[in-house]
């Protein structure tokens, strides 16, 4: 019963404090709780250390970190709060003792494919070098215009081209391709300059050089820039064109009347001649004709050109000095027969009267 007297004294002269506190003006300090004394026998049950609360599902709120007896052993003493991390680091050498070696996973193993896996992935079939590009559809662009049909002579079995030994003229087959454009020529070869020419052919240059030499044209050579301009040369050619209208009737024109000059707004008035263009030599020593690359009949000067002007034409496209004389020419992808006459002019029977009279002479 003596703590319970104590208690009680205790109690009383805490109540006294607080009344002259109140009765002085002096501030109000509540006392901290007093707990009572615990008696020996709740000591006694009482456990070493206080055990955190659980939560409703029974773990606790707070757990507290799990220390084994190694690490309490050989835990070094720091002075200063027991709760404050240690402000020395633990060398990367020395691993702690407590820390179990890492193991690696070892790899997983690759499944090897059934044998029959190959079936599914045929072989690729071996490079065959014969090979060749498919060759394109021929157009079907009826008969050539011409009066003499049936006295014309192809000059290759596969393109429309045929040599007029009457008329000494090479007469081939195409069509409109452009109306409304700046020209650097006025017909190409398919597959090459359709954006910059009038008429397309579906010939081969070479062909049609070696019809003109049958028909009496002599090739002079090629424009030639440096070191001083020197324009393309050799036997004038005449370009006539034919097509039907509408009704069905087959109208002519000079090739230079569906091509406008730029600065006068008037038809071309400049001849053609034949160039000859060049030849390629392949490093496998084969040649080819330079103007297969799409120079055949050309407005502007061109090296590599079979037929080209006699005057200075830039193929620049800033510069180009002739466009399409879009009113006089037929519509897009109507077919159209083209005649290339050498034209022998007094000029070529003067070069020839010295040599006779020489002859006689003598």
């Amino acid at each position: 019963m003596k703590p319970v007297r104590f208690g009680n004294r205790f109690l009383w002269g805490a109540g006294l404090l607080l009344l002259s506190a109140v009765l002085l003006g002096c501030p109000v300090v509540e006392p901290p709780p007093v707990e009572p004394p615990h008696t020996p026998a709740e000591r006694e049950e009482e456990p070493d250390e206080a055990i955190p609360e659980a939560d409703p599902i029974g773990i606790p709120a707070d757990p507290l970190p799990a220390v084994g007896p190694a690490e309490e052993a050989t835990a070094p003493l720091k002075e200063g709060p027991a709760d404050l991390p240690s402000e020395e680091p633990a060398p990367d050498d020395e691993p702690a003792e407590s820390a179990e070696p890492v193991m690696e996973p070892e790899p997983m193993p690759v499944p090897e494919p059934p044998d029959d896996t190959a079936m599914d992935f045929p072989k690729p079939p071996e490079v065959d070098e014969t090979w060749e590009m498919p060759k394109p559809e021929p157009w079907e662009l009826g008969p050539p215009l011409v009066d003499n049909v049936d006295q014309l002579k192809p000059l290759d079995p596969e393109k429309p081209v045929w040599l007029d030994m009457e008329n000494k003229s090479v007469v081939f087959l195409g069509k409109i391709c452009q109306r409304e454009v700046p020209l650097e020529l006025f017909a190409c070869l398919r597959y090459t300059k359709e954006h910059e020419a009038i008429v397309v052919a579906d010939v081969r240059a070479l062909t049609v050089h070696a019809g003109l030499l049958a028909v009496g044209a002599e090739p002079g050579g090629p424009v030639q820039f440096h070191p001083e301009y020197i324009p393309a040369r050799g036997t004038e050619i005449e370009v006539t064109v034919l097509w039907k209208d509408a009704e069905g009737k087959v109208q002519t024109a000079r090739a230079q009347d569906w091509i406008q000059n730029t600065e006068t707004n008037e038809a071309m008035t400049e001849p053609w001649v034949f160039a000859g263009s060049g030849f390629w030599v392949e490093p496998t020593g084969e040649k080819r004709y330079q103007a297969e690359g799409g120079d055949f009949i050309c407005v502007s000067n061109f090296a590599t050109a079979m037929l080209d002007v006699t005057v200075e034409s830039s193929q620049a496209n800033q510069m180009l000095m002739y466009r399409a004389f879009t009113e006089r020419i037929p519509p897009l992808e109507t077919p159209v027969t083209l005649v290339l006459t050498p034209k022998h002019g007094p000029k070529d029977e003067e070069a020839e009267e010295p040599e006779e009279t020489k002859e006689n002479e003598q």
